[in-house]
């Protein structure tokens, strides 16, 4: 299957009380990688229409998701003949938050997760995207998963620093903030 060309929202870490990005493009979908308030999802969703995939951050509630966002950690869906999966949280560094794991459990979790075309997580990877401190430090977990299944691409959140980098065919970013990316099958 070949994912339809789209304009997408992508959304983590956002630092500021209201949603006022300057998007001038039409935006198909929005992807939200965690330590998203509930009420910029709502900003966001009440300006676009436009149906929100997203995992939970670190920091974020452990309430569900409002109805307008879908879930999909650990899970996938299809939109747009893409393929959205992903998995919140972080590798444990305090071991006393909601959304923190143990890096080789959630590997045997994501040994589970079939290839999907676009994976959101809110933690960096080993070694590519993450940080020497250990409340930053990437995933090895999601890492294995991007060598193993090569998404097209994988977004996540938590450094907030905006960087980029390639795994085989996969290309990495991580966002802080929101930025619109546009997304082809071949690019």
């Amino acid at each position: 299957m070949i994912g339809f060309p789209s304009n997408v929202l992508v959304v983590a870490d956002y630092p500021k009380p209201r949603f006022d990005e300057e998007v001038r493009v039409r935006i198909d979908f929005v992807l939200s990688c965690g330590d998203v308030d509930p009420p910029i999802l709502e900003e966001i969703y009440l300006r676009f229409h436009k149906p929100i995939f997203a995992v939970k951050g670190n920091h974020d509630s452990t309430r569900p998701f409002p109805d307008f966002v879908t879930d999909v950690h650990l899970r996938f869906i299809q939109h747009r003949n893409w393929l959205i999966g992903g998995l919140g949280g972080v590798p444990a560094y305090k071991h006393s938050g909601a959304y923190e794991w143990d890096d080789l459990g959630a590997t045997a979790l994501l040994d589970k997760l079939p290839y999907v075309d676009i994976f959101i997580c809110h933690a960096p990877v080993l070694g590519l995207t993450d940080k020497d401190d250990a409340a930053h430090q990437g995933s090895e977990a999601i890492r294995r998963y991007i060598e193993s299944r090569q998404p097209k691409f994988v977004y996540h959140g938590h450094v907030h620093a905006k960087m980029g980098a390639m795994v085989g065919e996969t290309a990495v970013v991580s966002v802080y903030g929101a930025e619109v990316v546009q997304l082809n099958y071949t690019s």
